[in-house]
């Protein structure tokens, strides 16, 4: 047997065991000069709004997380990020943790998961609302890749969720970081996929019923304090 698989033959995406995660596009790393710019992730924004758009239309939950390393939440990263830590970057309040503005915003229906680690399951409610929604597979987006896009990743797969990891709808500070991502990814984690095949395998399925409540108020679960 070869020693990993890939593609379909780890999994085939279901829209209706799936979600979308948004991962941190927020002003601290989309806009420009920021103090943790990743520049493509403006790039993604075309791509996202396809992926959103999909996703709502075949009734998958979206979840959006926000990172907020306010003091004494961020702890040891305070120590190694000075701009979080002196200046405010990255805590809520600050105009850096709030989403940019130029791509589409989190809807009625969507959830919100504000994190304190680059994990988005560390001390959250993320995984009781996919497990609540009847999901299986997360398909990972937004900023940056190898640091919160991968924590999430690798802590969904030591979850037992599966993992689509999207080459062109996630970014981070340099194309060596992205690429080196994406082979571990692909690897041993999950199936490295881009827009347009997500987009045509999550097609192959007729429109599910709506696993999250469509039409309510949007969810903010905030990390556990």
């Amino acid at each position: 047997a070869p020693p990993v698989a890939r593609g379909r033959d780890v999994f085939t995406l279901d829209p209706a065991r799936s979600a979308l995660l948004v991962i941190d596009m927020q002003n601290a790393f989309v806009a420009p000069g920021a103090a943790y710019e990743t520049p493509k992730a403006r790039d993604i924004v075309a791509n996202l709004e396809r992926l959103l758009e999909s996703a709502r239309a075949h009734g998958m939950p979206v979840v959006w997380t926000r990172s907020d390393h306010s003091p004494p939440y961020g702890g040891v990263l305070l120590k190694k990020c000075p701009a979080v830590a002196i200046d405010g970057v990255c805590c809520a309040g600050h105009e850096s943790f709030e989403f940019y503005a130029g791509m589409p915003q989190p809807q009625p229906g969507d959830h919100q998961v504000v994190k304190h680690k680059y994990d988005a399951f560390f001390e959250t409610d993320l995984d009781a609302i996919l497990r609540n929604s009847g999901v299986e597979t997360v398909i990972i987006t937004g900023t940056a890749t190898n640091i919160c896009c991968d924590t999430t990743a690798r802590s969904a797969f030591c979850r037992d969720y599966q993992v689509a990891f999207l080459s062109d709808a996630t970014a981070t500070f340099d194309d060596e970081m992205h690429e080196a991502t994406l082979k571990t990814m692909d690897l041993l984690f999950g199936r490295v996929m881009t827009t347009d095949e997500t987009l045509s395998e999550l097609d192959e399925a007729p429109p599910a019923a709506p696993l999250a409540s469509g039409g309510a108020p949007a969810a903010v679960a905030a990390g556990v304090r």
